[in-house]
């Protein structure tokens, strides 16, 4: 294990960029023999890895390489989707000579992205539930992660990351933005949205969260899309209607067709996941089905179950996701070793182009355009916490000058956690428990 280059991924402030946020410094802590880079982006309309890949392969292949040989695997795999000809291109081009690094083209389905449908198409290997990918030899990150290690290399700090705008707005667009910049900034640049009425969506749309207030909402180092959506789509509506009377409408509505089930990519991967068991143990007061906790704990949150699966209208991903809140607080773990895969696996997964017609995202699934540079916001804030672990501490105090690039948290002595830098060069207008803010200015 290379020590040095754990620290330059540390001192940078490297975290998952795919959604979770794990500290990739603590993640490469262990000796796998593959490491896997997600370049799959499943989610609808966001483009932020495809553009990433088309104009920075060089940089993920060089944040691969890193990988390699700070963890000693033999073997890393660029896993990207073939429908993405131009960065399928440039990814091969960029591994040229290179022996250890090789791609492996994906189907276009929904969630080619998830973790566990990764490994399984690059090695044929199943994580049990509530283990780790390292449970079988692998480690996965994702596309703008190993761009950022590849920044951490040379010194670089985690101060931008691609954001994809888009949805109900004039000019969809996919850019480089400073960390903490404000979401109201991006919404203006992408030329205002065009409906009313409408809901703002921080992430993948299908896995995303409705922002409560975008006025209070900041790209983070996690940030790959902001998605703008009428407030009565059904996907919104679906996201946010009242729980108890979607349970309410489930009890009558639930008719145990189980093909929610029938297509779950974590159930057909043999790990247990039954979205229509979840609906009869809380329609039903069945409370026995949910015991072990096999048919909630191995569930990814992809809502493929909700937005596909269910004729009825019905939310199952909702509900599983309460069962294993629950199950999780009480510490509840699974050691089931996973049954076989479902040999019709391939015949059940749900291409991509179905999951955006049944949503009603066809409207919004245009090309974004790709902008290279913006002018620097006048305002950022740097959230404490960015990551899987404890929120920072702040270093600097209000009315400090910092640079960009300069770091402003650091992670509580032994904490889980990641450091967090100006994003932006000026003047520290405000510290707080949750972030630090930095306006613009030219000094020195």
């Amino acid at each position: 294990m290379n020590e040095q280059v754990l620290e330059k991924i540390k001192q940078a402030g490297v975290v998952g960029a795919g959604g979770a946020g794990f500290p990739t410094h603590v993640k490469l802590k262990c000796t796998p023999d593959t490491v896997i880079a997600n370049c799959a982006e499943c989610e609808p309309i966001i483009k932020s890895d495809k553009y990433l890949m088309e104009h920075n392969a060089e940089a993920i292949v060089d944040g691969m390489k890193a990988a390699l040989e700070c963890t000693g695997a033999k073997k890393g795999v660029l896993a990207v989707k073939y429908k993405n000809k131009k960065a399928v291109e440039e990814l091969q081009k960029a591994i040229e000579g290179e022996e250890d690094v090789s791609l492996h083209l994906l189907d276009n389905y929904y969630p080619a992205g998830d973790e566990q449908q990764i490994i399984y198409e690059v090695t044929g290997r199943v994580v049990p539930v509530g283990e780790i990918p390292i449970k079988v030899g692998c480690v996965v990150l994702n596309a703008q992660t190993l761009f950022h290690i590849s920044e951490a290399m040379q010194g670089n700090a985690v101060t931008s990351r691609m954001v994809t705008v888009a949805g109900a707005v004039k000019e969809p667009m996919t850019v480089q933005v400073p960390i903490g910049m404000p979401v109201s900034s991006l919404l203006e640049l992408a030329g205002g949205i065009t409906v009313p009425d409408y809901a703002v969506i921080l992430g993948g749309p299908l896995m995303g969260r409705v922002a409560e207030n975008t006025g209070k909402e900041y790209v983070t180092k996690t940030t790959n899309g902001v998605i703008v959506l009428p407030l009565d789509h059904p996907l919104v509506v679906k996201k946010t209607e009242d729980f108890n009377y979607q349970l309410k409408i489930a009890k009558s509505a639930c008719c145990q067709c189980n093909y929610c089930t029938l297509i779950c990519p974590r159930s057909n991967l043999g790990l247990g996941v039954q979205p229509h068991k979840i609906m009869q143990a809380l329609t039903l007061n069945n409370a026995d089905i949910l015991a072990d906790g096999q048919a909630a704990l191995g569930c990814c949150n992809c809502g493929l179950c909700t937005y596909v699966g269910c004729n009825m209208g019905l939310a199952p991903s909702r509900f599983i996701g309460a069962v294993r809140q629950g199950l999780l607080a009480k510490k509840v773990k699974s050691h089931q070793e996973p049954k076989a895969v479902n040999q019709f696996r391939n015949e059940s997964r749900v291409p991509s182009g179905r999951v955006i017609l049944r949503m009603g995202l066809s409207p919004y699934d245009t090309g974004t355009r790709y902008i290279d540079s913006i002018q620097t916001p006048k305002n950022v804030r740097i959230l404490l916490k960015q990551h899987i672990g404890a929120p920072c501490i702040p270093i600097v105090k209000e009315g400090d000058k910092v640079k960009k690039g300069q770091c402003i948290g650091q992670i509580p002595e032994d904490a889980l956690g990641a450091s967090v830098h100006a994003a932006i060069k000026g003047k520290v207008t405000a510290v707080t428990a949750e972030y630090i803010e930095i306006t613009r200015g030219n000094y020195r």
